[in-house]
């Protein structure tokens, strides 16, 4: 027999509040396995619930932390509707950083910009400082 959904969404918080734990402090690869479990939970208990793209925006940034662009890339892209919708930066952003990584001037240009729409300047904060330099270039010879 199924669990309850109500069971289902708290198992689902419980990984989703480790996972957050582990990226407070640091453990990304902790953080990463948590919001996988979560996510595999969500998807037989909860179906195409809201919950499961913000736990696909949490992965996207364990994986970005842990160097996994293509993964982070997967995540974000999962993440990137509902990002929009709530006025949440987050997805968009690690998309266009990974993207950029990964040498995809163009995706990395759309996503950076979807970004701001969404957080304003403040995003531009946020980029890793070892981007910054390469997006303000992105972005001059996007004006070019």
């Amino acid at each position: 027999m199924n669990a309850p959904p109500d069971d289902f969404e708290s198992r689902v918080l419980d990984l989703a509040n480790q996972a957050i734990a582990h990226q407070t402090a640091g453990e990304h690869r902790q953080a990463a396995k948590h919001w996988a479990r979560a996510i595999a939970l969500a998807d037989i208990g909860l179906g195409d619930d809201e919950i499961r793209h913000w736990l696909s925006a949490g992965a996207a940034e364990a994986l970005y932390r842990l160097g996994d662009y293509p993964g982070c890339i997967l995540a974000a892209r999962a993440a990137r509707e509902w990002g929009r919708h709530r006025h949440a930066a987050l997805p968009a952003l690690l998309l266009g950083q990974a993207q950029l990584r990964l040498g995809g001037r163009d995706a990395a240009l759309e996503a950076l910009r979807e970004a701001r729409e969404i957080g304003g300047d403040a995003v531009w904060d946020a980029i890793d400082l070892d981007l910054r330099a390469a997006v303000a270039r992105l972005l001059r010879s996007d004006a070019a």
